[in-house]
């Protein structure tokens, strides 16, 4: 379940903040990385010999 389901039904524990903010933190990581990533092995192809 996530913040705005949460805040509709008005049953937010800390934990669930925590849990919900984690993830939302995990998927914005995993996004960031995979751009990073992909522009180096970009980077890496193109100076290629």
């Amino acid at each position: 379940m996530n913040i705005q389901q949460h805040l509709t039904t008005n049953s937010l524990t800390w934990k669930e903040i925590e849990l919900d903010l984690f993830r939302a933190l995990q998927n914005a990581f995993a996004e960031l990385f995979t751009a990073l990533l992909e522009d180096i092995d970009r980077q890496l192809a193109e100076t290629r010999d």
